[in-house]
């Protein structure tokens, strides 16, 4: 039973990475750096809610096999280890790095405690053209 364990589950490092298919190729270092077929990427949703994650070249990830052969599995994923650790408890940034448009849907309103800087411009420190902060006008609008 062990040595069936040890062929469908298996722990390697990600050797490349092909976003046009979701999938992963893993290099297994107990097998003399055996590298595996195509695994597709396990990700939580894939219909209407779209979800994209691929681990990167040389991240640490979990693979399962299925038992007729090495040729069919799926990577699982990532896992934090004493090499990668967890960021910290709440870094309080979120960063979106994306080639395509940023679009938000709110059924209600979205709102915003302190400011928003839009390329380099202050939402709540912005005035037009002799517009002052509290509603008076010292002069032609732009």
């Amino acid at each position: 039973m062990d040595s069936i364990l040890k062929n469908i589950v298996r722990v390697g490092k990600v050797s490349s990475v092909d976003s046009a298919t979701a999938s992963v190729r893993v290099a297994f270092e107990d097998r003399q750096g055996m590298v595996s077929y195509d695994l597709p990427v396990i990700v939580p949703w894939s219909m209407k809610n779209k979800f994209h994650y691929l681990p990167d070249v040389g991240e640490q990830v979990l693979c399962l096999f299925l038992p007729n052969g090495n040729a069919q599995g799926f990577c699982l994923g990532s896992f934090y280890s004493d090499t990668d650790m967890p960021p910290a408890a709440d870094s309080g940034t979120l960063t979106i790095v994306t080639t395509g448009a940023v679009n938000i849907i709110a059924t209600n309103n979205v709102n915003v405690t302190g400011d928003v800087i839009a390329d380099g411009i202050s939402l709540k420190n912005h005035t037009h053209g002799g517009v002052t902060p509290g509603g008076g006008n010292t002069g032609t609008p732009s």
